[in-house]
């Protein structure tokens, strides 16, 4: 007879308050269930909803009284106020926090009650400053966001909010200051001196002072003393650098190992690659910033035309972007898994009935793919990959700047690299027009041209007036002489 291996299950302690399931209501017995059925669709294992689910039949059980009548603010504190005297081990307690929030989260869903605003902590930042910086900080980040987004305005405040003060708290441990007459040049540049002593790049403190001017020529609308000198400050001096797109391979690559996870037997993991492989093909494909692949609704998919909306995104503008066709198959095959439109937040991309979080795609990219593939990359290096791609393929600058919605051309003419195709492109076609000028009579005949040579060639028949047909063909002919190049090998 073989004896069954011994399977040791966590042991999570049962409070006084437990109160059997066969004495719950009848609804909140479903709601328990729909609760655990919730967090396994999730992807949660046993020894989660274990714990998860004892911290949920806690909190039924105490406040005995039906699930749509429990004020997740005022409720759930007294649960959590009574696990903090019940239980003294500390990573049991946080375990049950830990299973409230997902039981608060289910609970807000099932009943449609809004998530709670999350708070800014002003006073970590205005604390030690005067009174009048803190009014007139209040006053200024309200001003400022009636420019950005709803869901973009808790981060921006707080980046704002600390590009502002980090400096003032500086300079006020230095030497208080009376007013606001008293943030000179001089206090700046010791601030700046300071910065770079610590390591800090002259972008970070760039950003900054832009920051902090914005907020000084706000306080001189008010009619308040401002240092007009501190407003003509000039940045540092930035060194320009080039875009690091992700080579062709290493795209393969990547786009290999998302598209493995997304043909796995297990229905989360699968799940999880598909909505993976969509978001990686609308950056790579279409450009699209990771901000943008969060905040896109499934009412911005226009199907029938295979583009999508951007509203509102960089700079409040919008744009209509065009869609592959291997963008909309992985978009179709996410969408067919993501599960039922009416529950769940009208965002494309969902994880764990969540939007994506800001770190969501990096996280995914470094940790997950990174360590099967062996590439790394950001999600802000595939949208440099897309306008790379585009350029070398030979679409036209100001197509590739609608596309990525590049407020100035010299932010899209920066993809243009001295080794692409384009560039090397008009070089070749400006060299050949000067190795004949230079020619003697008695030179021996040119060699043929080469595949720089001819695509710039194509290059000059695609200025001239063509109709649809011809463009496609000029198309063709420039993207298998591009193929045939990359095939040559050339030899000194």
């Amino acid at each position: 007879m073989t004896r069954r291996a011994f399977t040791r299950q966590p042991f999570v302690p049962l409070a006084p308050a437990h109160r059997r399931l066969c004495d719950w209501l009848e609804v909140n017995r479903g709601f328990y269930g729909g609760f655990r059925d919730w967090l396994h669709a999730t992807g949660y294992g046993p020894s989660a909803l274990n714990i998860y689910g004892v911290a949920a039949r806690l909190a039924i059980s105490l406040l005995d009284k039906p699930y749509w009548t429990i004020d997740p603010d005022a409720d759930l504190r007294t649960v959590r106020e009574y696990i903090l005297e019940t239980y003294p081990s500390e990573g049991t307690v946080q375990s049950y926090f830990k299973g409230l929030a997902k039981f608060e989260h289910y609970l807000r869903l099932r009943c449609h009650l809004p998530a709670p605003p999350k708070g800014i902590n002003w006073a970590h930042y205005l604390g030690a400053l005067p009174a009048w910086v803190a009014e007139h900080t209040r006053l200024y980040l309200t001003h400022r966001q009636r420019s950005w987004r709803p869901e973009r305005q808790r981060q921006a405040t707080h980046d704002a909010l600390s590009q502002i003060t980090r400096p003032l708290r500086w300079m006020a441990a230095q030497a208080p200051f009376e007013g606001v007459s008293d943030i000179t040049p001089a206090r700046w540049f010791a601030y700046v001196d300071a910065r770079l002593a610590d390591g800090l790049s002259p972008v970070t403190v760039n950003d900054e002072l832009h920051v902090l001017q914005s907020w000084l020529r706000f306080l001189a609308e008010q009619a308040l003393p401002v240092c007009e000198r501190m407003l003509r400050v000039q940045p540092l001096a930035e060194p320009k650098r080039l875009p690091r797109d992700v080579a062709v391979e290493q795209l393969r690559s990547l786009q290999g190992a998302i598209q493995s996870l997304a043909n796995s037997s297990h229905a989360f993991l699968r799940r999880l690659g598909m909505m993976d492989l969509a978001w990686f093909l609308l950056m790579v494909h279409s450009g699209l910033r990771t901000c943008e692949v969060r905040s896109l609704k499934l009412s911005d998919i226009d199907w029938e035309n295979r583009r999508v909306r951007i509203e509102q995104s960089k700079g409040l503008k919008d744009r209509l972007v065009p869609l592959s066709p291997a963008t909309l198959d992985a978009l179709r095959a996410y969408l067919a898994v993501r599960g039922a439109r009416e529950a769940l937040p009208e965002a494309a991309f969902i994880f764990r009935h969540l939007p994506l979080s800001p770190s969501y795609c990096s996280q995914r990219l470094w940790k997950t793919y990174a360590k099967r593939c062996g590439v790394r990359a950001t999600p802000h290096q595939l949208r440099h990959s897309c306008a790379t791609l585009l350029l070398n393929a030979g679409a036209p600058v100001l197509t590739v700047r609608a596309i990525l919605g590049h407020q100035h051309i010299d932010t899209t003419l920066g993809y243009a690299r001295l080794y692409d195709g384009t560039v090397a492109a008009d070089y070749y076609r400006a060299m050949r027009q000067i190795e004949r000028r230079m020619s003697l009579p008695e030179d021996a005949p040119a060699q043929p041209p080469s595949p720089g040579e001819l695509l710039a060639l194509v290059d000059a028949l695609r200025t001239g007036t063509l109709n649809e047909q011809q463009t496609e063909i000029v198309g063709a002919l420039r993207s298998g002489i591009a193929a045939l190049a990359e095939q040559v090998t050339p030899t000194d």
